[in-house]
């Protein structure tokens, strides 16, 4: 009997020491450094994601974009005060040897909580939304090079590891983005998107563009070489003549790499607008009504506290 009861006190004190330890800490960047950026004089835009795995460059971008990329979700999906969209910031920071890209949203989702003050919680909400579907008549779309797949693959799995390769060329004049990358140019002739990519990659590209959210249901798993052009209306969230942006084939699905927005390029002028391009492709837009979930911000501080 005295040995049970003596087991017993053992197994209580060692559950108690258990429950004494402290929570482990938040993943966290090395150093870390968020500054406000002043509007430039002449109402230029422009804004990059850096390409190097061992540090997180961004330069001029919005509270929302930072939530956006913080918790993988698409910019429609956070709410706030009006500001999230409008003011810029420049963040650093050093990611730890050896830690994978894939915790950098979490350490990011540590860097806006410290320096904003932010709070939040999710809700879900049923949103008008775009459902991207194969048309009648099946899809038109030509399947890409299997080197490349190849290549865009190799390239993910090196940013999943925290790998230190250099990030990809920038696009070469007349000859497109390089292997991976996505190519929008808008103009006031209108948009053209180029490319290879998945379903995913090219439903995240034309959100980003759309006035409501867009989902893939294809139901395609393949990579294709898309050329798509067309003339922004009012599904489109188009905001003026705007230079390139580039997308490298590590970017995760939320947009990331480097974007860059400069003076509006000459195009040829695109015929009918995305509905009527996506379906030259063997594609079409359904409108309809699903559920979304939402990011709700209930506090969060214009000014971040000091680096």
């Amino acid at each position: 009997m005295t040995r049970s009861i003596i087991g017993a006190g053992l197994v209580v004190f060692t559950s108690m020491a258990a429950f004494g330890q402290p929570a482990a800490a938040p993943p966290a960047f090395e150093v870390a450094s968020v500054k406000p950026v002043t509007p430039s004089a002449d109402g230029r835009m422009f804004r990059s994601f850096g390409g190097d795995p061992g540090m997180v460059d961004y330069k001029n971008v919005t509270l929302r974009i930072l939530l956006a990329r913080a918790y993988a979700m698409k910019d429609y999906q956070i709410t706030g005060p009006d500001w999230l969209e409008t003011e810029g910031y420049d963040v650093t920071a050093k990611v730890p040897e050896g830690v994978p890209q894939d915790q950098i949203p979490a350490m990011l989702q540590t860097l806006l909580a410290d320096r904003f003050q932010i709070k939040l919680h999710k809700e879900t909400k049923t949103l008008p939304v775009y459902a991207l579907t194969v048309a009648k008549g099946g899809p038109k779309l030509k399947e890409s090079d299997p080197a490349i797949v190849a290549a865009i693959q190799a390239a993910r799995a090196a940013a999943g590891r925290g790998g230190s390769g250099a990030p990809p060329p920038p696009p070469v004049p007349g000859k497109g983005p390089p292997p991976g990358a996505i190519m929008m140019m808008m103009s006031t002739n209108g948009m053209t998107l180029r490319g290879s990519m998945e379903m995913s990659r090219l439903v995240n590209a034309i959100s980003n563009f759309m006035d409501r959210p867009v989902l893939d249901s294809t139901g395609l798993k393949g990579t294709y070489d898309i050329e798509l052009s067309y003339m922004p209306d009012e599904s489109s969230n188009f905001k003026g003549p705007m230079g390139p942006m580039t997308m490298p084939p590590g970017g995760a699905a939320t947009g990331s790499g480097d974007a860059r927005m400069g003076p509006p390029q000459d195009a040829n002028a695109p015929v009918g607008n995305i509905f009527q391009a996506l379906q030259s492709l063997g594609l079409k837009l359904e409108a309809r009504r699903d559920p979304v979930e939402i990011l709700v911000i209930d506090h969060a501080n214009k000014a971040p506290t000091e680096n």
